[in-house]
């Protein structure tokens, strides 16, 4: 695969109908509970084409996961949405993964202008036909590689995307973030815990330090996604290794859903 190919990721994914397409350098026949890619191949090929299958597919009913009939999770959402919008008030924010524009609203509520970056343009699609209460631009962009100068903004959202970044990445993609901000600006960067029966069977693969979510669309098609799942204690870990100032207070931790708010005081050098 091309470094041009691997460069359109935004978040890791393979589904059935692709991988019939690999079978003279993958198997004879896609099983998500047997089939055993190279490593290469599922760092290369999960960043790339399927991403945009999946989501090109998901996102007409993407926001229904939103919708669910649960308390927990419903009270959950709403603190984060109160808190990233008391957060992020008044700043020039970069999103990254916006989606359909879900969070995206919510952020306009408060902030000061938005860039909001995607890499499905089905997605931005219907980010692009709600209504917005700061100024606002759509842009698709790869999440690994943000064609974006340094120090550009004061404030970054990644909400429900950290989750699909391969663990080999995390750092790489934080720095990159990072690069991007001013000193002293916000993060905010909020994802799901893992809940037994919602989000399609976890799956592990053998040679993978990632671990993965079965699922079916409402078209039919099924899709094996790569999906972390991280605790408390984790994520600390993680942030801390690029903010050392990170600590237990920076991470809300709920029954369904985490949340990391911090500060960048420095941006970290682009490699």
């Amino acid at each position: 695969m091309s470094s041009a190919s691997i460069s359109m990721l935004l978040v890791p994914v393979i589904s059935r109908t692709v991988a019939k397409n690999l079978t003279v350098t993958v198997a004879k026949e896609f099983d998500p509970d047997t089939w055993k890619p190279p490593r290469i191949l599922m760092v290369a090929y999960w960043t790339s084409v399927g991403m945009r299958e999946y989501y090109s597919r998901r996102a007409e009913e993407y926001e229904e996961v939103y919708h669910r009939d649960d308390s927990a999770a419903q009270r959950e959402l709403q603190t984060i949405r109160h808190s990233l919008t008391t957060t992020l008030q008044g700043r020039r924010i970069l999103e990254v993964a916006c989606g359909t524009g879900y969070w995206t609203r919510s952020l306009s509520e408060s902030a000061k202008w938005i860039l909001a970056t995607d890499v499905s343009s089905e997605m931005l699609a219907i980010a692009r036909t709600k209504e917005y209460g700061c100024p606002l631009t759509f842009a698709i962009a790869d999440a690994y590689s943000l064609p974006f100068k340094s120090r550009s903004f004061d404030a970054a959202l990644a909400n429900f995307w950290f989750s699909h970044i391969p663990r080999s990445l995390v750092h790489g993609f934080l720095s990159q973030l990072h690069r991007l901000l001013l000193p002293h600006s916000r993060v905010f960067i909020a994802d799901n815990n893992f809940v037994p029966g919602l989000g399609g069977d976890l799956k592990v693969i053998d040679g993978s330090d990632d671990t993965f979510k079965s699922r079916i669309l409402r078209d039919g098609s099924q899709h094996l996604i790569l999906k972390n799942y991280y605790t408390t204690s984790q994520l600390v870990e993680i942030f801390r290794s690029v903010v050392p100032s990170f600590g237990l207070p920076n991470v809300f931790y709920g029954s369904r859903y985490w949340y990391v708010s911090y500060h960048v005081d420095e941006p970290a050098e682009h490699h």
